[in-house]
């Protein structure tokens, strides 16, 4: 059962009081650098960090999904956190469990002074786990700082990312986590870019750009219903990140007046279409490969993207705008969609993912051959080719057609295409007939 913080708080000043010293290591904290004792602390006396920025995803995902108060901390909770962590790498963990079996705690946590962990969330999760199976009482070895955890949050956050996030992290964050908790550092707890940059580790001018990419994030899922579902940005191949990542990019050199798209673009108008049709094929997820096919909508150099040639572009767009904003429109709300069959899902987020399945299902023929099409224009934009080489592609792609088909002679879009062809091969079989009279 978790204690309350007053009882947390008094057994660790207990512990520092009376406790005997496991050794000493040192610490960076409130601007100095100077040795603590650690200290052996029963696991009973212990919370997990519910703002942990390795489940950060997680949770802020969970207390969105359940209405959760940020200020509450139970037995419920508590084993929801754990389990967040066995989840975030199973394997690692069960590798890690074994070793604990036949080591022990190799390195000291972390904790305030009223018990919520700063540093080894994980290792406090397996030594649990370890109590539970092997039956034997488990302790845990941390530093116990000088305040608790509200009474000096900047402070210990300050010093969770360093260790966490810094030079000296021993485990990497995963992809999300680092954009959350930049936002955090941020937003919430007023720290500057320029020292979240040395907080984390990362190069000089770096958080700006988190911070914007968490903003695209954070459109993208409005955008498609789901606000402050940030396991949405993953799906079952890992996350999404790389498409925010080139997003972000391409219009950071559209705002900027970018001097390779050769025609007179609306840095405000034709950037927003940009970006909700590249939101809509982040969310379909089918172009975001190994190869990366999604670049070649607008990231790809060299004048390689449909952006790049208004002739282009503007087929593209407006097929698009045409054919999928309706059906996205059709499928209502995430809350219409629960209500349609509220016993069918578990979660607010397991519905989410089944309603983008049905969206992706509805729009999959249209965005491929949209897709496909203004790729194959591309290749005929930017590759030189002769004349007969046009030509023997033509009539390659016309032979595949199935003349006595329904579907050939029921589309008036294909007649107008047929009298469009028809037109162009009469101006070249012209100009062979002015030749032959030459």
């Amino acid at each position: 059962m978790v204690l309350s913080m007053d009882i947390r708080k008094t057994k660790l000043s207990e512990i520092k009081s009376t406790g005997e010293s496991q050794g000493k290591q040192k610490l960076h904290y409130m601007n100095e650098t100077k040795s603590f004792d650690v200290y052996r602390i029963d696991l009973d006396f212990l919370i997990y960090n519910r703002q942990n920025g390795r489940i950060e995803a997680e949770m802020l995902t969970w207390e969105q999904d359940n209405f959760a108060p940020s200020n509450n901390y139970d037995d419920d909770l508590h084993h929801r956190i754990g389990a967040f962590l066995w989840e975030s790498n199973e394997s690692r963990n069960k590798d890690t469990l074994n070793d604990l079996a036949k080591k022990g705690q190799q390195r000291p946590g972390i904790v305030s002074l009223d018990g919520v962990i700063i540093d080894g969330n994980r290792r406090a999760m397996l030594l649990r786990k370890y109590e539970d199976f092997s039956n034997s009482k488990q302790y845990f070895d941390a530093i116990i700082l000088p305040h608790a955890y509200e009474d000096n949050q900047v402070e210990i956050v300050r010093l969770e990312t360093q260790y966490q996030l810094g030079e000296d992290a021993k485990v990497e964050y995963g992809p999300l986590q680092k954009y959350l908790h930049a936002r955090r550092l941020h937003d919430e707890l007023n720290i500057d870019v320029k020292e979240i940059d040395t907080l984390m580790g990362e190069r000089s001018g770096n958080a700006k750009k988190l911070l914007e990419i968490m903003k695209l994030m954070d459109e993208y899922l409005d955008h498609i219903g789901c606000p402050k579902l940030y396991l949405m940005l993953k799906d079952k191949d890992g996350t999404k990140e790389g498409m925010f990542v080139d997003l972000h990019a391409d219009l950071k050199r559209l705002k900027s007046g970018n001097p390779k798209v050769h025609w007179g673009f609306n840095a405000d108008i034709d950037a927003l279409q940009l970006k909700l049709i590249q939101f809509d094929f982040i969310r379909f997820g089918e172009f975001a490969d190994a190869k990366k096919v999604y670049r070649c909508i607008s990231h790809n150099g060299k004048g390689r993207n449909f952006f790049s040639h208004k002739d282009i572009w503007r087929p593209f767009c407006s097929k698009h705008t045409d054919e999928i904003d309706p059906i996205t429109m059709e499928m209502g709300s995430l809350e219409t969609f629960i209500q349609d069959d509220p016993d069918a899902y578990s979660s607010k987020l397991d519905a989410a993912r089944a309603r983008d399945e049905v969206w992706k299902k509805k729009v999959k023929d249209s965005m491929n051959g949209n897709f496909g099409q203004t790729d194959y224009r591309l290749r005929l934009e930017t590759e030189k080719l002769r004349p007969s080489e046009h030509l023997r592609r033509a009539k390659d792609q016309l032979e595949k057609i199935d003349i006595e088909s329904d579907g050939l002679l029921s589309s008036k879009e294909n007649e107008n295409l047929a009298r469009d062809i028809s037109s162009i091969i009469w101006k070249i079989k012209k100009q062979f007939d002015r030749q032959a009279k030459n």
